[in-house]
């Protein structure tokens, strides 16, 4: 039986949710849960019973490749550390079982990217596509990041 608060509290460990980022995302595992892959899906990473990490994606409205992360958590003890680029590795596998090229988007602010690793979603393979500074504070700035995968070409992040 999956345990909606288990990713809710991984998230309020990081400290970079807002209460009400908390509670969509809340909402949100209440719509996986109950329909799962409609529309979102979900991969997780454990370290034996421990939930470290986990990627909430959907497909993007009107699209046939391209897939939008909702939710990118890694706890706090496996921050820097092989869970992030492993959770990557997982939805790249992921998507190319059902199609030869994807691309994955995300939004993310400084302070959430900062919470599974600085600058993580550049190291990567993941390209800005855009960037406002101090959107959400003064030292929180709004990103978007893309990348795009072949199934030939898993690694190269074009």
């Amino acid at each position: 039986m999956i345990n909606i608060r288990e990713y809710e509290l991984l998230s309020l460990e990081t400290g970079a949710y807002r209460d009400i980022e908390l509670d969509i995302l809340k909402e949100t595992l209440a719509t996986w849960k109950e329909k799962p892959g409609d529309p979102f899906e979900l991969i997780e990473l454990r370290d034996g019973a421990t939930l470290a990490g986990f990627c909430l994606y959907y497909r993007a409205p009107n699209t046939d490749y391209t897939f939008d992360v909702h939710t990118f958590v890694v706890g706090r003890d496996y921050r820097n550390k092989a869970v992030g680029p492993r959770l990557v590795e997982l939805l790249e596998e992921r998507l190319l079982e059902s199609r030869n090229y994807a691309v994955i988007r995300t939004e993310t602010s400084k302070l959430k990217e900062d919470s599974v690793g600085e600058g993580f979603f550049q190291s990567n393979g993941f390209q800005t596509i855009g960037h406002i500074p101090a959107f959400y504070d003064a030292d929180n700035d709004y990103f978007i990041y893309v990348k795009s995968v072949q199934a030939d070409k898993k690694r190269d992040g074009a």
